[in-house]
């Protein structure tokens, strides 16, 4: 869909590029090397789910679908693909999507934390890896309620925190890694994001009127450690992601709330992939 210059007009900030629709809401680039990692972990995820886009018992002949929060728009791209009854509708803050797609996938620069004006529901809205980008979950939930048909579904697909290690003895204190979680917990908290409440988000989706709501947590292995072939890439994926996502969240959130320079930022993050190369005995893994 057509877009005003002003959406292009990027905010530059420690050697990574920002989005400028509702200029410093979501606090992690949109440059390549972000655009890089999130197709990795749209891999990751579908790994995850041995190939599947999403676990919800949708209709094959699916007709309205809703991404929100689409990032390169890799998933609602490969939806469309695989659902041709579908027309699929993607929204972000930055217009990072590519222009040869689909003739039933288009996309919406749109805010998300703002009111939803959509003309008619939808039968599916999905959203993933949205940790860092809503501060009320749940307007989120309700606007997603209000905008399905009867019967629809939402799927949300997301990590939290703590981050985890095998061995109880190793914390923020003694982890780089650990402390990297911890710091950055604390630094959504002080912004408004809870980096732990897409664990337990059950009681938010049936006050919203909900029903029929299922979770399931996985665990994804930093790094090759864990057995069996599928979580051993799974763990390749993982590591890969999270190193190219130690700066995309710590440069804009260390800075921005806990005041530090970026020259502190690229010292701590080097003692953290340090301990990832050199500590292969400490068995990290994400919640999601």
């Amino acid at each position: 869909m057509s877009v005003t210059d002003s959406v292009y007009n990027y905010r530059y900030e420690n050697g990574r590029r920002y989005h400028a629709y509702a200029d410093g809401k979501y606090p992690v680039p949109n440059d390549e090397v972000e655009k890089d990692r999130l197709d990795l972990q749209h891999h990751a995820f579908r790994l995850t789910l041995d190939g599947a886009l999403y676990r919800a018992p949708i209709s094959k002949n699916v007709q309205n679908v809703l991404d929100v929060g689409c990032g390169t728009g890799i998933w609602a791209i490969e939806f469309a693909e695989e659902h041709p009854s579908a027309k699929v509708l993607g929204t972000d803050l930055s217009p990072i999507q590519p222009t040869d797609v689909p003739p039933n996938c288009s996309f919406l620069i749109d805010d998300a934390d703002s009111e939803w004006l959509f003309r008619e529901p939808f039968d599916f809205i999905h959203s993933r890896a949205m940790i860092a980008a809503f501060k009320d979950w749940p307007r989120y939930i309700e606007q997603a309620y209000a905008n399905l048909k009867p019967g629809g579904y939402l799927e949300i697909q997301d990590f939290y925190f703590p981050c985890c290690c095998s061995d109880p003895s190793i914390n923020s204190t003694n982890s780089p890694l650990m402390q990297w979680a911890e710091l950055l917990v604390s630094a959504g908290a002080k912004i408004g994001i809870d980096m732990l409440l897409p664990g337990h988000l059950g009681e938010t989706l049936k006050a919203a009127g909900f029903t029929e709501i299922h979770s399931k947590h996985y665990k994804w292995p930093v790094g090759p450690w864990a057995k069996g072939d599928k979580n051993k890439l799974l763990g390749r994926f993982a590591k890969e992601d999270l190193m190219d996502w130690l700066p995309s969240s710590a440069l804009g959130m260390f800075t921005r709330v806990h005041g530090w320079t970026r020259e502190e930022v690229e010292v701590f993050l080097a003692s953290v992939r340090r301990e990832l190369k050199e500590h292969k005995e400490r068995h990290f893994w994400a919640n999601m």
